[in-house]
């Protein structure tokens, strides 16, 4: 069973697909592209965690895969957990979708995390931040359960507070909202899947994020694969993700990583969704090292065997990247516009939008009209593209 159909969550069932297993589509809307191509479909809401395991008994189903979706992780686990599928511990599951619970999960046993704590009351939330962010300090503040740069914003003042508290709190499913420290970073911010098999970490794949610039520089529209991290800091946070994933007793299957360098040398974990990444990552690493992880992801919800893997870390890998072209203006979409050098570097689109939908300025994650992915010859190339996107790649709106 695959949660979700929409066009992303689509790749999935295309993979499963592929290796002859039976699709089951699920989630309430209907006219989803995934149910589709699925070999039979499943309406329900796939955020009740029991309706799901209801059906799931009902169909008698083999695996469940929540793609690229933070939301349907827990939902997964339970259902797994409760059938004795394959998968991963609720609980532990839990504690890595809810931000709260994570960074308390860090504190407790012994990992760099920033000051931070949850609340569902903006009077204490402002108490907060002033404490600890001594006003006219710097602080983040996002829902504890959502993702893909929703409802995120950097806080210095308790006005800015104030006025994004009623946003942030409106992506949370549980209504509490995070605030904590802002880490400042040394190079890029780090995004990117690995993989476990048996509990141990079979993949990595680490990718710079850059982003907007300005107002919404909180929201990456670009990764580029490989990163330019050294490769001794690469070991160093595939050392500490095994020791997380061995405390939280955590077995199979993707997981996405976001990650800074802090100017103390220390790994700041920011996000560990047990998932495939979102915006297709799983191409943009297959594209750069040739590993295949939606075949892995389908294979372990099943509890098929793996293929071997000799390396975790790719020291080959080729120059690619993906960039999620936004509208500079609020209008109707009408094109995607690329220079001709552009274009000829594009190896994958994935349109999010159609021609003619109504497109907003860039706010959050959800604004982004495709993934557009690209290889390039070398990473200076790649990265001087990135910089310079804008003479190759405009939303044209109307």
């Amino acid at each position: 069973m695959v949660l979700g159909g929409n066009i992303v969550q689509m790749e999935a069932t295309l993979e499963a697909k592929r290796q002859g297993y039976y699709v089951i589509s699920a989630d309430l809307h209907e006219d989803n592209p995934g149910h589709k191509v699925a070999d039979e479909y499943c309406k329900v809401d796939i955020v009740d965690k029991e309706a799901v395991l209801r059906e799931a008994r009902r169909l008698n189903i083999d695996g469940i895969v929540p793609y690229s979706s933070d939301t349907l992780a827990p939902i997964a686990a339970y259902v797994a957990e409760e059938m004795g599928l394959p998968g991963n511990p609720y609980k532990a599951v839990c504690t890595l979708t809810h931000k709260d619970l994570f960074r308390k999960f860090l504190t407790d046993n012994g990992f760099s995390a920033p000051w931070s704590d949850s609340f569902t009351n903006l009077d204490e939330a402002i108490i907060y931040f002033r404490k600890k962010g001594k006003e006219g300090g710097k602080a983040i503040m996002k829902p504890v359960d959502s993702a893909g740069s929703r409802g995120v914003f950097a806080i210095t003042s308790k006005e800015e507070l104030k006025e994004h508290w009623e946003e942030s709190l409106s992506y949370s499913i549980c209504g509490r909202v995070i605030v904590e420290q802002f880490i400042e970073k040394v190079g890029h911010q780090l995004d990117g899947d690995i993989f476990l098999d048996n509990g141990k970490i079979i993949f990595a794949g680490f990718c710079d994020q850059h982003h907007v610039a300005g107002k919404s520089s909180l929201v990456p529209v670009s990764l580029s694969f490989p990163s330019e991290l050294s490769r001794e800091m690469k070991q160093k946070a595939v050392d500490e993700l095994q020791k997380i994933f061995s405390l939280l007793g955590m077995k199979t299957g993707p997981c996405n990583v976001e990650f800074v360098v802090g100017k103390d040398g220390e790994i700041y974990f920011l996000d560990l969704g047990p998932r495939n990444g979102g915006c297709n990552i799983p191409y943009l690493e297959q594209a750069a090292t040739g590993f295949n992880e939606n075949t892995y992801t389908i294979r372990a919800a099943v509890g098929d065997k793996l293929p071997k893997r000799d390396k975790v870390l790719c020291d080959n890998a080729k120059y690619v990247m993906y960039y999620r072209p936004y509208a500079n203006e609020n209008g109707r979409y009408k094109e995607l516009w690329m220079s001709e050098y552009f274009r000829n570097k594009v190896i994958n689109i994935t349109h999010l939008m159609n021609i003619g939908d109504e497109i907003q300025l860039t706010h959050n994650g959800n604004d982004t009209v495709a993934v557009v992915f690209a290889k390039f010859d070398n990473q200076q190339e790649m990265l001087e593209t990135i910089d310079n996107m804008s003479a190759h790649l405009r939303v044209i709106t109307e």
